[in-house]
């Protein structure tokens, strides 16, 4: 492992499109409270399951357009492809609903796997949202639906808009949808590992790892040919990125120092204050891994709202998000602190040496 080496960010490259949209707002482009049918008329047409067990699943209207800001707080319903039973669950697998982590998901109903974010954000639009918009918080596709959005407002590739609007200025030489030829040879492997420490049913979870046993590791994506070394089908603003510790160091750096970086303002400083606020009420996070876990959600971001309810040592004032390999970012403000922690496990029990690493920070802080 190098100071340079490139990881897989997955779900860590969603703050950064959340940015990117908050910035198109900010000059008047879009609006947060835009319907996303503005932009993508598709979502003109969206039905909201009734929570039936019946498939393909009954609806019923929807009682608001899904607004921009429901995409970028995870409350327009929308899910990710996975095994769970219910209806909605099913017709991601049958539609083929891409999650940009770059195993190829194969509709089960026939028809081709996504071949544009366009193309993406059209089938999702045609499936039943979770709950109404605005009432439920619901990880899923939204921040590449976001990503969309970026494209028709700006009529550029998000990897081109990204980069001009926000890596370059940022000096993020080496994050980007697609490494170099010439970055390749810094790209790490990633691996699967299942879990052996007990799951909470929270975010963190604190275990005593002394105590569970040693994981296997399977290789999953090897740099010599790894599926982020060619141009895929789209662009995922919500998991498709690669970057560097130092890189992403960057853009906490801007967090940190609420929207400028080395004297140059990026966004202003009420545009970073909301993103890193929880946007979401009691009902919206109502039975959710968040609520259990003392959390919110911003725009773009969890935030951490009640200390006493998380397993986790956490700065009131923080903010934090992580990947699906195992990466984890987070920002203490009232500390002037930023932390990243880089793996490539996928599954595995890295989420206890997180937690452990916030224990040693913040456990005995006032």
């Amino acid at each position: 492992m190098q100071l340079d080496s490139l990881f897989r960010i997955y779900s860590m490259t969603k703050p950064l499109t959340s940015m990117l949209v908050m910035m198109l707002a900010e000059e008047g482009r879009l609006s947060i409270d835009d319907p996303v049918a503005r932009y993508l008329p598709e979502f003109s047409k969206t039905a909201v399951h009734n929570g039936s067990t019946t498939f393909p699943p009954e609806t019923v209207p929807p009682q608001r357009p899904v607004t921009v800001r429901d995409l970028l707080r995870h409350t327009a319903g929308l899910t990710y492809v996975s095994a769970l039973p219910d209806p909605v669950s099913r017709m991601y697998v049958q539609r083929g609903i891409d999650h940009g982590a770059g195993n190829k998901i194969v509709p089960t109903d026939g028809s081709p796997a996504i071949e544009s974010l366009a193309d993406l954000t059209q089938r999702i639009a045609a499936i039943p949202m979770l709950a109404q918009p605005g009432m439920r918080y619901s990880y899923g596709n939204a921040t590449d639906v976001l990503g969309r959005v970026v494209e028709v407002v700006t009529g550029k590739s998000l990897r081109d808009a990204m980069a001009e609007r926000l890596l370059k200025p940022l000096a993020m030489r080496d994050t980007s949808f697609q490494p170099a030829p010439e970055q390749l040879n810094r790209l790490t492997a990633a691996y699967m590992a299942p879990a052996k420490a007990p799951q909470g049913p929270g975010i963190f979870s604190r275990v005593d790892m002394q105590t569970v046993a040693a994981s296997t590791f399977n290789l999953v994506d090897d740099p010599a040919n790894s599926v982020f070394a060619a141009r895929r089908v789209a662009d995922f603003g919500g998991a498709g990125l690669v970057s560097t510790a130092a890189d992403y160091q960057r853009f906490l750096l801007l967090m940190l120092q609420r929207g400028e970086v080395d004297g140059v303002r990026i966004v202003r400083r009420d545009t970073v204050a909301a993103m890193t606020h929880n946007q979401l009420d009691a009902l919206a996070l109502r039975d959710t891994n968040l609520e259990r876990s003392g959390m919110g959600f911003g725009l773009g971001f969890a935030t951490f709202q009640s200390p006493e309810r998380s397993p986790a040592a956490l700065p009131l004032d923080g903010y934090f998000w992580a990947g699906a390999a195992s990466t984890y970012f987070w920002v203490d403000p009232g500390r002037g602190i930023t932390g990243v922690l880089m793996t490539q496990v996928l599954g595995g029990d890295v989420r206890p040496y997180f937690v452990e690493l916030l224990d040693t920070l913040y456990k005995h802080q006032p």
